[in-house]
């Protein structure tokens, strides 16, 4: 045994009890369990240390009354974190620590969680599982079962590693290759004697006396040390350091002999097999097909290659595809459709992953690399279905009946529908880029200072975008209506992002950006109740006054409403007698009782007298209006013709 800082002597010293009991307590509260059943066998645990209590307890009492024999002092053991046996590799820990012999003992199948609360735990539990790994790898064919035991065994071996600086969706490939690493180098420089590894108690001590939490094998880099924080605290993990050299350790170390041909040609049958359902057909492949290239075979170099180029182009063929048969569709149905597109990526990416990883079993650097490249694949494939859903659901919200009646909702709708589009983009790209391993301080940190380049650069953009926000909130107008900007007059077509889009009474279209717009004064000329018209009617300055009052009687004469002689004996008018819209006259629109047509004589110039005419065309149809006015001015000149004015 060789613990960092002091020697195997101080193992033999007691250890205050108290001391002993506040380690306990403290790594009893830090155990970390991977998996539910973990957590089950835990709790079974403490029901059975305290079922056990309760028995022993009275009868430790009878036997005191009784006057028996003195009670059995209590094993150093814990039961809260109990200790790795060595069943089913004595043998191989017999040939790893005894230099020079030769054989091998085959493990029974084992499906039981890593046990790391010591370093001989993890010894021990490390040796149990990758030989069970092992034998599975030698197998020529997977049953169901074989198939969800590597599974657990894949996950059981992230239990192994002081993995938090990896990338969470690496660390189980990672783990794994390590792990065949570490146990190749293992078989290679053998173990010391079990017992001298040291065991959670001992390890109490050694940190009590001021140790480092640290245990190497002899003289190797290999190191099991303590964590002390995260969901591994208290557990004895092969270290960061040991990770890292793992890989180069083995290369130099490869040509070395067995100690142990437990696992003999570990590093062939991880790296460099594929599944059982393929290996029949690779047995076929010429000899130079099954060349090492990087830690894989030149077949499997190929196979990958070739795979990431039929998805590629299963892609494109069916973007186009869908885009030749959507062609006279509509937006909403072209925008639907073209959705499978990032769908169809995204289930590529998956089956990529799968085949590449677990049917022609690349590993290592290699995957890690073709992993990356995945999970690119898939993010850009989430973006694209996550904007072109807002892009349908706009479609979808446009299409209806109340986007014609209300359209300036159509377009704060569609607003917020990008901006949680945009919302939802982020926070997807900020969780796939942490499980890809980068750091979520490092990215919020980037995307501030990258947020801040782009809100300067961009700022008249952005402007434009919250005086897009304030219009559609504010509602100074809608689309249809005809409105007056400075010196602009026309019907809105369109409230856009950046800009609101005017067709002048010219017939040109105008776009004015939206930050000019909401500083605008606005002019909405649709929202009026009615048309106001005045007419200035200057007569010469020697016309006589009772020529005036004429004048004010014909004028008021041509803008009423002439009595059309419905009205029958009694005064009583019968329904039938109505007039129809269409035979109504035409100075119904200017005589409303609230706001009746005006004649006054109300200035004497100089040179002439005028006459005031005021009146308000309702409702407010501007062509309508005009030819009223037509109506109107054509009466007053023949009827003061008539008069001889």
């Amino acid at each position: 045994m060789k613990i960092e800082g002091f020697s195997g002597s101080l193992f033999t010293e007691d250890f205050e009890s108290k001391t002993l009991e506040r380690w306990i307590c403290i790594d009893n509260a830090t155990q970390h369990r991977a998996t539910r059943s973990g957590e089950m066998n835990n709790l079974l645990r403490i029901l059975c240390l305290i079922a056990t209590v309760f028995v022993i307890a009275p009868g430790a009492g009878v036997a005191a009354q009784d006057g028996g024999p003195a009670p059995v002092k209590e094993s150093a053991g814990n039961p809260l974190f109990p200790s790795e046996t060595a069943d089913g590799i004595e043998a191989i820990l017999d040939q790893l620590t005894a230099p020079g012999e030769e054989g091998a003992q085959p493990l029974d199948e084992l499906l039981e969680p890593a046990n790391t609360n010591s370093p001989r735990d993890t010894i021990v539990s490390f040796l149990k599982l990758t030989q069970r790994y092992y034998d599975l790898l030698r197998q020529d064919t997977y049953t169901r079962e074989d198939t969800a035991e590597l599974q657990h065994l894949y996950e059981q071996m992230q239990w192994f590693f002081d993995l938090r600086t990896v990338a969470p969706s690496l660390r189980q490939d990672v783990a794994v290759n390590d792990a065949v690493y570490l146990r190749e180098i293992i078989d290679r420089i053998g173990l010391p004697p079990l017992e001298s590894i040291p065991g959670r108690d001992e390890m109490i001590a050694a940190i009590g006396q001021g140790y480092a939490p640290a245990w190497k094998i002899e003289d190797s880099p290999l190191e099991i040390v303590r964590i002390d924080e995260g969901p591994n605290q208290g557990k004895y993990l092969f270290s960061e350091e040991t990770l890292d050299s793992v890989e180069d350790l083995f290369w130099k170390l490869r040509s070395f002999p067995y100690r142990t041909t437990a696992a003999e040609g570990f590093y062939e049958a991880s790296f460099l097999t594929p599944n059982p359902t393929l290996q029949a057909w690779t047995d076929g492949l010429p000899g130079w097909l099954h060349q090492d290239v990087l830690g894989q075979t030149l077949w499997q170099w190929i196979a990958m290659i070739a795979l990431f180029l039929l998805a590629a182009l299963a892609i494109w063929l069916l973007s186009k595809a869908l885009n030749r048969l959507t062609r006279n569709a509509t937006p909403l149905i072209r925008n639907s459709v073209r959705l499978l597109v990032p769908l169809a990526a995204a289930v590529l990416s998956y089956a990529l992953y799968d085949v590449i990883g677990d049917k022609i079993f690349v590993t290592g650097l290699v995957f890690q690399s073709a992993v990356y490249v995945i999970y690119g694949m898939a993010l850009l494939a989430a973006v694209i279905f996550i904007f072109s859903l807002g892009t349908v659901m706009i479609d979808l919200v446009a299409a209806t009946d109340y986007a014609e009646q209300r359209r300036s909702d159509v377009h704060l709708i569609a607003l917020g529908i990008r901006v949680v589009s945009i919302v939802a983009i982020v926070a997807l790209l900020l969780q796939g880029m942490r499980l890809m391993g980068f750091s979520l301080a490092t990215i919020v940190a980037s995307a501030g200072v990258t947020g801040l380049a782009v809100a300067l650069a961009a700022q008249n953009t952005l402007k434009n975008v919250f005086g897009s926000l304030m219009l559609l909130l504010d509602r100074p107008f809608e689309v249809g209506q005809r409105i007056k900007l400075r010196d602009y007059e026309g019907i809105v077509e369109d409230i856009g992002m950046r800009s609101t889009r005017l067709r002048l009474l010219s017939g040109h279209l105008v776009s004015i950006p939206n930050e000019n717009v909401a500083e605008m004064d606005i002019e909405n000329v649709d929202m009026r109740p009615s048309i106001k018209r005045t007419i200035n009617l200057p007569l010469p300055r020697d016309t006589s006054l009772e020529k005036i009052e004429r004048v004010v009687a014909v004028l008021r004469e041509i803008l009423s409403v002439p009595d059309t002689g419905g009205a029958k004996a009694g005064g009583q008018a019968s329904s039938h007698d109505k007039p129809k819209p269409s035979q109504r006259h035409p100075n119904e629109a200017i005589n409303h009782p609230e706001e009746p047509p005006r004649v006054f004589f109300n200035e004497i110039d100089a040179n002439s007298l005028n006459i005031v005419v005021t009146y308000a065309y309702s409702p407010p149809d501007h062509a309508a209006y005009l030819e009223h006015a037509q109506m109107i001015n054509q009466e007053i000149l023949r009827r003061l013709r008539e008069e001889g004015i």
